[in-house]
């Protein structure tokens, strides 16, 4: 039996988080993402390298300030909680390596298997509701296998 190791927690920190309309709880201005691994002897991928500066003082550090989801990346259609794909390509980036497989159970709009794609891995994902796993379907058959990569070794990624 394997027990879970938690590596990192990452806040991903909106600096425009949408207004609580309801006005009973506080803003929600921030989300967790959880970094683990199979406990024991299990080894897991860390590119360093690939996602932080040699100057300590601008290395990354566990809570990552992201804009919301911009509206370009909205054109295929509408989840009501989609998630920014410089925030996914970062955390795809940083814990796979090319070529590797990344796992969404619950894809929503797609955006894992977007960034996926354009940095080289591959992608399985599943989602219960058939209007979003079309929307999913349209974003990724849109994006360009390796193009993220192509841009980052031109110089010219903000991942």
């Amino acid at each position: 039996m394997y027990s879970e190791r938690l590596t990192n927690q990452i806040t991903w920190a909106k600096p425009d988080p949408p207004p609580n309309a309801l006005h009973t709880a506080f803003t929600h201005a921030h989300e967790t993402l959880l970094w683990a691994s199979k406990g024991g002897g299990s080894r897991h991928t860390f590119n360093y390298d690939l996602i932080n500066s040699r100057n300590p003082e601008t290395q990354l550090s566990s809570v990552w300030h992201i804009p919301s989801v911009p509206r370009s990346e909205k054109r295929h259609g509408y989840h009501p909680t989609q998630k920014p794909l410089r925030l996914v390509r970062r955390a795809i980036l940083a814990s796979s390596r090319e070529g590797d497989l990344v796992f969404d159970p619950f894809c929503g709009s797609g955006t894992t298997g977007v960034a996926s794609k354009e940095l080289g891995r591959f992608f399985v994902g599943a989602e219960n509701e058939g209007e979003y796993a079309e929307l999913a379907e349209r974003r990724i058959r849109a994006a360009v296998r390796g193009g993220v990569l192509q841009e980052m070794k031109e110089g010219r990624s903000g991942v």
